[in-house]
């Protein structure tokens, strides 16, 4: 509950340091800047001269013939401004003493007391960095070419830089350095080894702009500096008028850094396959994590047993790691679905880690997913819903928890929901997991659209999985070509044998619609499964 008194100017500054300390707002000095030059100016008694013109010339460099009707940028970064506070009293904020807001229709900020701070409160540290400990990847963000060397292009490439400076600092296990790092390379002839040695970092991140008088376009490239390696390129092109260039930057930061940076992006994919190289006493804590990854590849009991082992030597390594706690709740989760191992109370224990992975790392939205996928197991829809949704807000660009948030609340019901989510997620990146198929499959299979159930249980991909052939099996016996459902079936059984006793409650476990689980089994019946209970 608030408290009655006023908060203090001393205060004030206090939050403000706290908030351009938090890793959100570390990687975007105009988000900084902007909140820095209106709070001072508030607080200096000055907020009747925050308007547009005065934020754009003391904050973005824009001289006195700027207009606001022409130029949106003061208004498009206030809006960006106000989700990053709304992100960052989600997560790392949610406890702090006072709130500072920017409420719309102005550029004002508000100071709210949340709680009374205490006498002398010191300013927290910032964030626990971990990448020396786990050798989590490093990127740095080149600056990017202006193929034109005009000053007109160069408003859109800071813009950009920005933009994709910040998209990339929103993945948490990714440690980012900023383009005011690298400027001395501007313009520069470089070695990319060099200078991956030189900044202490892994990848480093490239582009060039261009345009006509039509249209805009960007070459982003993805470099390993190990190998001086171009590993992934991609060209966009877009409409270049002056009302959408502002969409144009948060369209291509979102779409290159989600190929690069997600769960099952390139970089991660890369470092993966370095670390499955590796003989066990030769593993790192932040190998538990890739060894998580690989894992979510390939859905094995081989790869569970090696990223549970590899996780729990991580947590006892550095019992302060929140990712690695919440890969284990994830692991004990998807054990209670899918049965790798006979363990006591799996979904409990899933709770546990999951609840100490989001208490030690409140804003990582991976953390956030696991316990919201335990909550998901647990059958709470309402309470569920809610939880999605809070991790969603974390990264809404981020392509494999979109997805999977898309996933499991279309698996509960919420077909358009959830399927315009898992759409997104899939466009994103490329490289999403096929077993985001399922959910597809299940919305194909309930509108009585069998064919097109059919094609995505064979999109699904994991032989291995007592899902594969039970998808085909359902689908086929729907189409009348029993034959190849008995077959279907067979694999099934030899997957798993007690299906016929289990059979519901496995399907259950991921399939909330009860009608819909009762449609998959008459489907399984009339493939030859009679005997399913």
């Amino acid at each position: 509950m608030a408290a009655d008194h006023k908060p203090t100017p001393a205060a004030i500054r206090r939050q403000l340091k706290r908030i351009l300390q938090s890793a959100g707002f570390r990687g975007s000095d105009k988000q900084r800047k902007f909140l820095n030059f209106v709070v001072d100016e508030t607080l200096k008694d000055r907020s009747t001269q925050l308007k547009g013109f005065t934020i754009a010339m003391a904050v973005y460099g824009r001289n006195e013939k700027f207009d606001p009707q022409v130029d949106p940028i003061v208004r498009v970064e206030a809006g960006r401004l106000r989700r990053a506070l709304e992100h960052y009293y989600l997560t790392a904020g949610k406890n702090d003493p006072l709130r500072i807001t920017i409420p719309k229709g102005g550029y004002r900020p508000a100071f709210h007391t949340v709680r009374a701070a205490l006498p002398e409160a010191p300013t927290p540290a910032a964030e626990p960095d971990h990448s020396a400990a786990t050798e989590e990847p490093t990127i740095a963000m080149m600056p990017l070419d202006n193929l034109n060397a005009d000053t007109e292009q160069a408003y859109f490439i800071d813009g950009l830089t920005e933009e994709l400076t910040a998209e990339l600092a929103r993945y948490q296990d990714i440690k980012v350095i900023a383009a005011q790092s690298t400027l001395r390379f501007k313009g520069r002839k470089v070695h990319y080894a060099e200078v991956g040695c030189d900044l202490g970092v892994r990848f480093l991140l490239t582009g060039s702009v261009r345009h006509d008088s039509k249209t805009v376009k960007v070459a982003i490239h993805l470099i390993d500096a190990s190998s001086a390696e171009q590993i992934w390129g991609q060209s966009y092109s877009r409409d270049r008028t002056a009302a959408d260039l502002i969409a144009v930057q948060e369209d291509i930061a979102g779409s290159a850094v989600g190929v690069i940076a997600d769960q099952f992006g390139l970089i991660k994919r890369r470092l993966s396959r370095e670390s499955r190289k590796k003989a066990p006493t030769d593993y790192k804590v932040y190998d538990a994590v890739l060894r998580f990854y690989h894992y979510e590849t390939e859905l094995t009991l081989q790869a569970f047993d090696k990223a549970l082992a590899a996780l729990e030597q991580a947590t006892r390594l550095e019992p302060n790691y929140g990712l690695a706690w919440a890969m284990l709740g994830h692991l004990h989760a998807d054990n209670y679905a899918m049965g790798f191992r006979e363990m006591a109370a799996p979904l409990d224990k899933a709770l546990l880690y999951a609840q100490k992975g989001v208490a030690l790392a409140p804003g990582n939205q991976f953390a956030r997913d696991a316990l919201t996928l335990v909550y998901f197991h647990q059958g709470d829809k309402k309470f569920f819903l809610k939880h999605v949704e809070e991790t969603i807000a974390l990264n809404p660009n981020a392509p494999y928890i979109v997805g999977v948030a898309g996933w499991h609340m279309a698996l509960y019901g919420e077909w358009e929901r959830g399927l315009a989510l898992l759409k997104k997620g899939m466009k994103l990146n490329p490289y999403h997991p096929t077993w985001f198929h399922l959910a597809h499959y299940m919305d194909s299979y309930r509108r009585g659209d069998y064919e097109k159930a059919l094609a995505e249980a064979r999109k699904f991909n994991f032989p291995e999985l007592y899902w594969d052939p039970l998808m085909r099996a359902a689908a086929l016996s729907r189409l009348g070509r029993q034959k190849e459902a008995r077959k279907a079936i067979g694999q099934l059984i030899e997957l798993e044998p007690d299906f016929a006793t289990r059979g519901r409650s496995l399907i259950g476990r991921y399939v909330k619609v009860e009608d819909l689980v009762d449609a998959v089994i008459e489907g399984l019946r009339k493939g030859g499964l009679t005997d399913l209970e």
